[in-house]
């Protein structure tokens, strides 16, 4: 599944009860939203979004308190929180059947997180919910470039 963090149906959304747009700032919750519905647990960011902020899984700001997946998703599904970031740690969660969830920067400076589905020789291949494609994107330099990593699998 392929969602846009700017789709007109919940870009326009607040992120928690204070935080900025989805279409704005909203790419975790995207990739989040994506991954689990991979996993068979179908839902959107705007859902996924009311769900977390109804459980009080947003910070004040809209930033995503990771145990929230587990939360919305009755233990369907749930967030691994890594402290490194590093080829054996991705390849073991997309092993597993997991999602990894990337943290890096934007050439303009900003951070943005985006769902890894495999690599090849070429890079990572990604789903970008700013850039929602066809074919996945290539993320064309190595796992030093991430500044985090979250997977989200089966509960």
């Amino acid at each position: 599944m392929t969602y846009s963090q700017k789709d007109p149906r919940w870009g326009q959304d607040t992120l928690g009860r204070q935080g900025g747009s989805l279409a704005r700032e909203g790419c975790v919750l995207t990739s989040a939203a994506m991954a689990m519905t991979n996993l068979g647990y179908d839902i959107d960011p705007g859902e996924l979004n009311r769900r977390l902020t109804r459980s009080d899984n947003l910070t004040t700001s809209g930033l995503l308190k990771w145990k929230g997946i587990a939360d919305v998703s009755g233990g369907a599904v749930k967030a691994t929180f890594y402290e490194t970031v590093s080829e054996p740690l991705i390849q073991s969660c997309l092993v597993k059947g997991d999602y990894p969830l990337v943290r890096f920067y934007l050439p303009n400076g900003r951070s943005h997180w985006a769902m890894i589905l495999g690599r090849s020789e070429n890079g990572y291949h990604m789903r970008d919910p700013l850039r929602v494609s066809n074919q996945p994107l290539i993320f064309p330099r190595d796992s030093s470039a991430f500044k985090s990593l979250r997977c989200i699998g089966r509960g």
